[in-house]
């Protein structure tokens, strides 16, 4: 029996909000219209040799000319002074009144192009396809910004869906975490009052060898390592507030080690 595969990211987010899971498909959609759009656009290739072999039997080398791209085409259309001056609007060709007067029982009806003239041709042969894109590209980047509240909106009605489901798999994970921090600063309290009394006693440093565990910080600040981890998980209501430690140095660092 073939092995099933894991539901992709995507089919777990619509599992749990459709909607947003539409959003992002149409984005991921018009993203890549985008880069495509923009790949027409730049699309060029450059000049090559082309060798033949011609009747006579001699090599002949010519050069095939390259594409040039829709955006260089335009670019050299625009820099051009022929492209800059506006194009004169075709006027209607207007018969004289007089003269229809005169004869125009006698006159053919004009003729579509005299009355309604066609606009005149593009400065360029690619010019309406250049256009097109832009057009298109200029919806696309309009329709992002219109999914950009949605998909924020959405995105945060699908956090708090997950959130919801999987937070007390994660709180009893943070009170693994305080109750080990718990354990490990009980057993850093309990290994400095032993160095302490070793002090006390007048114990020469040198045969007891005492490991300083400075990493840990002074246990009874709020912002040692280990308690800095218990008062945040407290602050963000994972644990209640007796998980609070009482730790107490029997003196400063200094002086535990200092004898020792």
């Amino acid at each position: 029996m073939a092995k099933q595969s894991e539901p992709t990211l995507i089919e777990r987010i619509r599992a749990v909000h459709p909607k947003y899971a539409a959003l992002l498909e149409k984005q991921r959609e018009l993203l890549d219209r985008q880069d495509a759009l923009y790949l027409d656009l730049n699309d060029s290739a450059p000049q090559t040799l082309v060798r033949a072999v011609d009747a006579a039997g001699e090599e002949r080398v010519t050069l095939k000319a390259g594409k040039i791209s829709l955006a260089e085409t335009a670019r050299r259309s625009v820099l051009g002074w022929v492209a800059q001056l506006p194009k004169p609007k075709p006027q209607p060709v207007v018969r004289h009144e007089g003269a229809v007067a005169l004869v125009g029982e006698l006159l053919s009806p004009q003729p579509e192009h005299e009355i309604n003239p066609p606009p005149l041709p593009p400065n360029w042969p690619d010019e309406s396809r250049y256009k097109e894109i832009g057009r298109e590209l200029e919806s696309i980047a309009e329709a992002l910004k219109l999914l950009a509240p949605e998909l924020t909106r959405a995105r945060r009605e699908y956090s708090k869906l997950v959130v919801a489901e999987r937070a007390p798999d994660y709180q009893k994970l943070v009170e693994t975490v305080v109750d080990a921090s718990r354990q490990l600063g009980d057993a850093v309290l309990a290994a400095h009052e032993f160095v302490d009394q070793a002090r006390l006693d007048g114990i020469e440093r040198r045969y007891l060898k005492p490991l300083l565990m400075t990493e840990f910080g002074d246990l009874t600040e709020q912002y040692s390592p280990l308690r800095s981890i218990i008062e945040r998980a407290i602050e963000l209501g994972h644990v209640a507030a007796g998980k609070r430690p009482d730790w107490k140095l029997p003196a400063s660092h200094e002086l535990i080690y200092s004898g020792v």
